[in-house]
């Protein structure tokens, strides 16, 4: 992998000490980070195994912590239930009371809503008749401007297949660099390159053939 040459560091200068403590408590500096950015594999296969030790290290504590978290939670959630249970009694309570009125409201308000949505259904009959005479307009008019753009889009579609190929190989290239990069970072010690497929797009014989049809639409 080629050496980053746009790697800028802006904030170590302003932790001196926490970056000296870092390196001292747990071996991280720059030196190995940057290494490992620009591609450098025993950087990498050193961050791997820096990673398994570190999933070894915190798979003991989470069961011991969820087994207390989950008795404290429980004797908190039993006295939380006994008080929820009271306050809903009492609000319950109060609803069975009002909903008597609710229901002579709402015999109320069904009756207006009936009248209401007689007298919206002519207008909304009216406007719908409008409406449709303006959207044929509009359908005619798309159909008259999509049959220009037809031909145009056609060209380019033809064009991006074309494409494809050449496109494809850079996003191989770049695919098999980051597969390189997280295959050393997970196998560390254990890694082998030439474990990793890479594909050759550009050695393709059809390449040939799209190189005909692209000359065909220039």
């Amino acid at each position: 992998m080629k050496k980053s040459q746009y790697i800028r560091d802006h904030v170590s200068g302003y932790g001196k000490q926490i970056t000296k403590a870092t390196n001292k408590k747990f071996g991280i500096n720059n030196s190995l980070i940057i290494r490992a950015v620009n591609g450098d594999e025993k950087a990498l296969k050193q961050i791997g195994d820096m990673g398994k030790t570190g999933e070894r290290l915190i798979s003991a504590m989470p069961l011991i912590r969820e087994n207390l978290k989950s008795y404290i939670e429980g004797i908190g959630d039993y006295n939380e239930a006994l008080a929820d249970i009271y306050k809903t009694g009492g609000r319950e309570a109060a609803k069975i009371d009002k909903a008597g009125g609710d229901v002579s409201l709402e015999n109320n308000r069904y009756n207006h809503l009936i009248e209401e949505y007689q007298t919206k259904l002519f207008a909304d009959l009216d406007k719908e008749y409008q409406r449709h005479d303006d959207a044929m307009d509009v359908i005619e008019l798309q159909a008259w401007i999509d049959t220009q753009m037809a031909t145009v889009n056609t060209k380019v579609n033809l064009e991006s297949i074309s494409n494809k190929p050449f496109l494809a190989q850079i996003q191989a290239n770049r695919d098999y660099e980051d597969k390189k990069i997280k295959h050393l970072l997970e196998n560390g010690s254990d890694s082998d390159n030439s474990l990793i497929p890479k594909k050759h797009f550009s050695t393709n014989p059809v390449v040939k053939f799209w190189n005909n049809i692209r000359e065909i639409f220039r």
